[in-house]
Protein backbone atom coordinates (compact mmCIF):
# COMPACT_ATOMS: atom_id res chain seq x y z
CA UNK A 1 0.00 0.00 0.00
CA UNK A 2 1.49 3.34 -1.07
CA UNK A 3 1.64 6.57 0.87
CA UNK A 4 -0.99 8.20 -1.39
CA UNK A 5 -3.60 5.60 -0.38
CA UNK A 6 -2.89 6.11 3.32
CA UNK A 7 -3.31 9.88 3.20
CA UNK A 8 -7.17 9.84 3.04
CA UNK A 9 -7.24 7.44 5.97
CA UNK A 10 -5.18 9.79 8.12
CA UNK A 11 -7.43 12.68 7.11
CA UNK A 12 -10.54 10.73 8.15
CA UNK A 13 -8.99 9.89 11.51
CA UNK A 14 -8.10 13.50 12.11
CA UNK A 15 -11.64 14.63 11.30
CA UNK A 16 -13.11 11.96 13.56
CA UNK A 17 -10.84 12.91 16.44
CA UNK A 18 -11.72 16.59 16.15
CA UNK A 19 -15.44 15.79 16.05
CA UNK A 20 -15.21 13.59 19.13
CA UNK A 21 -13.22 16.21 20.96
CA UNK A 22 -15.83 18.81 20.11
CA UNK A 23 -18.68 16.65 21.37
CA UNK A 24 -16.97 15.23 24.48
CA UNK A 25 -14.35 17.61 25.80
CA UNK A 26 -11.38 16.15 27.64
CA UNK A 27 -11.76 15.99 31.41
CA UNK A 28 -8.88 15.80 33.83
CA UNK A 29 -9.07 12.69 35.96
CA UNK A 30 -5.99 13.37 38.04
CA UNK A 31 -7.97 13.91 41.23
CA UNK A 32 -9.97 10.71 40.71
CA UNK A 33 -6.97 8.42 40.30
CA UNK A 34 -5.21 6.60 43.09
CA UNK A 35 -1.51 6.77 43.58
CA UNK A 36 0.39 3.49 43.54
CA UNK A 37 3.68 3.60 45.36
CA UNK A 38 6.27 0.95 45.91
CA UNK A 39 8.39 1.28 49.00
CA UNK A 40 10.86 -0.86 50.87
CA UNK A 41 8.28 -1.64 53.56
CA UNK A 42 6.39 -3.88 51.19
CA UNK A 43 9.44 -6.06 50.85
CA UNK A 44 9.61 -6.78 54.58
CA UNK A 45 7.92 -9.83 55.99
CA UNK A 46 4.74 -9.72 58.02
CA UNK A 47 6.62 -10.87 61.07
CA UNK A 48 8.83 -7.77 60.93
CA UNK A 49 5.91 -5.43 60.33
CA UNK A 50 3.65 -7.00 62.99
CA UNK A 51 5.82 -8.47 65.73
CA UNK A 52 4.23 -10.67 68.38
CA UNK A 53 3.53 -8.97 71.71
CA UNK A 54 5.97 -9.72 74.48
CA UNK A 55 4.61 -11.85 77.34
CA UNK A 56 5.99 -11.59 80.83
CA UNK A 57 7.04 -14.64 82.79
CA UNK A 58 4.05 -14.35 85.15
CA UNK A 59 1.60 -14.27 82.24
CA UNK A 60 3.43 -17.17 80.60
CA UNK A 61 3.08 -19.32 83.71
CA UNK A 62 -0.58 -18.35 83.97
CA UNK A 63 -1.29 -19.31 80.35
CA UNK A 64 0.58 -22.59 80.57
CA UNK A 65 -1.18 -23.51 83.80
CA UNK A 66 1.97 -23.96 85.87
CA UNK A 67 0.91 -21.62 88.68
CA UNK A 68 -1.33 -24.24 90.27
CA UNK A 69 1.53 -26.72 90.41
CA UNK A 70 3.31 -24.57 92.96
CA UNK A 71 0.59 -25.06 95.58
CA UNK A 72 -1.09 -28.09 97.13
CA UNK A 73 -4.84 -28.31 97.66
CA UNK A 74 -6.14 -30.17 100.68
CA UNK A 75 -8.85 -32.72 99.91
CA UNK A 76 -11.17 -34.02 102.60
CA UNK A 77 -10.87 -37.82 102.48
CA UNK A 78 -12.72 -38.58 105.70
CA UNK A 79 -15.86 -39.83 103.89
CA UNK A 80 -14.08 -40.98 100.75
CA UNK A 81 -14.44 -44.69 101.47
CA UNK A 82 -18.17 -44.39 102.15
CA UNK A 83 -18.90 -44.00 98.44
CA UNK A 84 -17.61 -47.51 97.68
CA UNK A 85 -19.74 -50.60 98.34
CA UNK A 86 -18.88 -52.95 101.16
CA UNK A 87 -19.86 -56.59 101.81
CA UNK A 88 -22.71 -55.27 103.95
CA UNK A 89 -24.12 -53.39 100.96
CA UNK A 90 -25.26 -56.66 99.38
CA UNK A 91 -27.59 -57.27 102.32
CA UNK A 92 -29.13 -53.80 102.42
CA UNK A 93 -32.65 -53.17 101.13
CA UNK A 94 -33.66 -50.30 98.88
CA UNK A 95 -37.37 -49.66 98.36
CA UNK A 96 -37.99 -53.06 99.95
CA UNK A 97 -35.69 -54.89 97.50
CA UNK A 98 -32.27 -56.33 98.42
CA UNK A 99 -29.32 -54.75 96.65
CA UNK A 100 -28.40 -57.91 94.77
CA UNK A 101 -31.97 -58.22 93.42
CA UNK A 102 -32.28 -54.66 92.11
CA UNK A 103 -32.95 -54.20 88.37
CA UNK A 104 -29.90 -53.30 86.32
CA UNK A 105 -29.90 -50.52 83.72
CA UNK A 106 -27.24 -50.99 81.05
CA UNK A 107 -26.26 -47.70 79.38
CA UNK A 108 -24.06 -47.88 76.31
CA UNK A 109 -22.82 -44.43 75.29
CA UNK A 110 -21.29 -44.70 71.83
CA UNK A 111 -19.92 -41.90 69.70
CA UNK A 112 -23.11 -41.57 67.66
CA UNK A 113 -25.88 -42.90 69.91
CA UNK A 114 -26.94 -43.72 73.48
CA UNK A 115 -28.58 -47.09 74.19
CA UNK A 116 -30.44 -47.87 77.43
CA UNK A 117 -31.47 -51.41 78.30
CA UNK A 118 -33.03 -52.38 81.65
CA UNK A 119 -33.12 -55.99 82.86
CA UNK A 120 -33.96 -57.79 86.08
CA UNK A 121 -31.32 -59.39 88.29
CA UNK A 122 -32.16 -62.64 86.46
CA UNK A 123 -31.34 -60.95 83.14
CA UNK A 124 -34.96 -60.72 81.97
CA UNK A 125 -35.61 -57.67 79.75
CA UNK A 126 -37.78 -54.86 81.09
CA UNK A 127 -37.41 -51.93 78.68
CA UNK A 128 -35.19 -50.79 75.84
CA UNK A 129 -34.82 -47.38 74.24
CA UNK A 130 -32.29 -45.27 72.38
CA UNK A 131 -31.86 -41.79 70.98
CA UNK A 132 -33.14 -42.97 67.61
CA UNK A 133 -36.30 -44.45 69.11
CA UNK A 134 -36.96 -41.18 70.95
CA UNK A 135 -37.04 -39.20 67.70
CA UNK A 136 -33.46 -37.99 67.29
CA UNK A 137 -32.14 -38.62 63.79
CA UNK A 138 -28.77 -38.43 62.07
CA UNK A 139 -26.29 -36.11 63.81
CA UNK A 140 -28.78 -35.15 66.54
CA UNK A 141 -28.37 -38.60 68.11
CA UNK A 142 -24.83 -37.83 69.28
CA UNK A 143 -25.71 -34.81 71.41
CA UNK A 144 -25.95 -34.47 75.17
CA UNK A 145 -29.55 -33.28 74.88
CA UNK A 146 -30.48 -36.51 73.10
CA UNK A 147 -28.86 -38.56 75.86
CA UNK A 148 -30.73 -36.61 78.53
CA UNK A 149 -34.08 -37.01 76.76
CA UNK A 150 -33.45 -40.74 76.33
CA UNK A 151 -32.68 -41.08 80.04
CA UNK A 152 -35.90 -39.27 80.97
CA UNK A 153 -37.93 -41.48 78.64
CA UNK A 154 -36.32 -44.63 80.06
CA UNK A 155 -37.04 -43.46 83.61
CA UNK A 156 -40.71 -42.84 82.82
CA UNK A 157 -41.03 -46.30 81.29
CA UNK A 158 -39.47 -47.86 84.39
CA UNK A 159 -41.84 -45.99 86.70
CA UNK A 160 -44.85 -47.18 84.69
CA UNK A 161 -43.64 -50.74 85.26
CA UNK A 162 -43.23 -50.21 89.00
CA UNK A 163 -39.42 -49.94 89.03
CA UNK A 164 -38.30 -47.15 91.37
CA UNK A 165 -34.72 -48.12 92.33
CA UNK A 166 -32.07 -49.43 89.93
CA UNK A 167 -28.39 -50.13 89.56
CA UNK A 168 -26.56 -48.67 86.57
CA UNK A 169 -23.81 -50.25 84.51
CA UNK A 170 -22.23 -47.67 82.24
CA UNK A 171 -20.20 -48.52 79.16
CA UNK A 172 -18.63 -46.20 76.62
CA UNK A 173 -17.30 -42.67 76.43
CA UNK A 174 -19.98 -41.05 74.28
CA UNK A 175 -21.55 -37.60 74.76
CA UNK A 176 -24.65 -39.08 76.45
CA UNK A 177 -22.62 -40.79 79.15
CA UNK A 178 -23.57 -38.62 82.13
CA UNK A 179 -26.65 -36.83 80.80
CA UNK A 180 -28.52 -40.12 80.43
CA UNK A 181 -27.96 -40.88 84.14
CA UNK A 182 -29.13 -37.40 85.03
CA UNK A 183 -32.24 -37.98 82.91
CA UNK A 184 -33.06 -41.11 84.90
CA UNK A 185 -32.87 -39.20 88.18
CA UNK A 186 -34.94 -36.33 86.76
CA UNK A 187 -37.67 -38.81 85.85
CA UNK A 188 -37.83 -39.93 89.50
CA UNK A 189 -35.84 -43.18 89.43
CA UNK A 190 -33.58 -43.73 92.44
CA UNK A 191 -30.05 -44.62 91.34
CA UNK A 192 -28.43 -46.83 93.98
CA UNK A 193 -25.05 -47.49 92.38
CA UNK A 194 -23.12 -46.66 89.21
CA UNK A 195 -20.61 -49.15 87.85
CA UNK A 196 -18.33 -48.24 84.95
CA UNK A 197 -17.71 -51.32 82.80
CA UNK A 198 -15.97 -49.55 79.92
CA UNK A 199 -13.38 -51.81 78.34
CA UNK A 200 -9.92 -50.28 78.16
CA UNK A 201 -7.25 -52.06 76.16
CA UNK A 202 -3.97 -52.25 78.04
CA UNK A 203 -1.63 -52.81 75.12
CA UNK A 204 -3.89 -51.77 72.25
CA UNK A 205 -3.66 -52.98 68.65
CA UNK A 206 -0.42 -54.09 67.09
CA UNK A 207 1.48 -51.07 65.73
CA UNK A 208 2.18 -50.68 62.04
CA UNK A 209 5.54 -52.09 60.98
CA UNK A 210 8.36 -49.64 60.54
CA UNK A 211 8.90 -48.26 57.06
CA UNK A 212 12.01 -49.63 55.42
CA UNK A 213 14.15 -46.92 53.83
CA UNK A 214 17.06 -47.77 51.54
Amino acid sequence: MSLRTLTPVFRNLAVASTSVASVQPFQCLCNQMRNFTFSAKLLKSLAEEHPAPKISEAQKFLQEGTVGAEHWLSVNQSRFEESFPTPETLHQSFDGIPFKELPIVHIKATKNNTLINAVTFENQPIIYTSCRLEGFKNAKKKTQIAGHATGVAAGQKLLRRGVKAVRIKLKGLGPGRMTSIKGLTVAGVQVISITDVTELKELGPRPKKQRRVG
